[in-house]
């Protein structure tokens, strides 16, 4: 049996180096002017090219043009175009949620204020401290609070 792997000598001194991988190679404008991508390097190491120039000259852009058809480069695009905008989107929906949240707590940190005030708490004034405490705003929360101590400072006045 005769082994099957073929190699070549190499002369000595001379080095074969192994040349990063191009993958997602996409339009970053809509003139298709610049490009990214990532290059695999042979020992793992992943990074992204930005700003690639659309010109012949450039030494990337004509390994993509080699490597990739404008078909290929295009449904890169379109997929690139999506994760932004889903990303673009779970960004803002993350905001909204941070948003509800510090409203939340701020309407509670205000209800908590009013209702532990020793005035509010044994207030004869049920139906406003009912009010206060199903308050759906701080704002809202915080006019009932203040009606409260109003009318106990004037109920006191008398």
């Amino acid at each position: 049996m005769t082994d099957e792997t073929k190699t070549a000598k190499i002369p000595d001194g001379v080095t074969v180096e192994t040349l990063p991988m191009i993958t997602n190679p996409h339009y970053t404008n809509n003139n298709k002017t610049e490009m990214a991508c990532v290059l695999l390097r042979p020992d793992g190491m992943a990074t992204q090219e930005k700003g690639i120039p659309t010109d012949e000259k450039h030494p990337l852009y004509r390994d993509i043009k080699r490597q990739f058809s404008e078909d290929e480069i295009r449904q890169n695009t379109q997929r690139q175009v999506k994760i932004q905008s889903e990303l673009s989107k779970a960004a803002e929906s993350e905001k909204e949620q941070r948003d509800r949240e510090e409203k939340r707590a701020r309407l509670w940190e205000v209800k908590s204020t009013f209702l532990d005030l020793p005035l509010v708490k044994g207030t004869e004034y049920k139906s406003l401290k009912r009010k206060l405490r199903s308050a759906t705003s701080a704002e809202e929360a915080q006019a009932f609070g203040i009606a409260i101590i109003i009318k106990e400072a004037e109920k006191d006045g008398d």
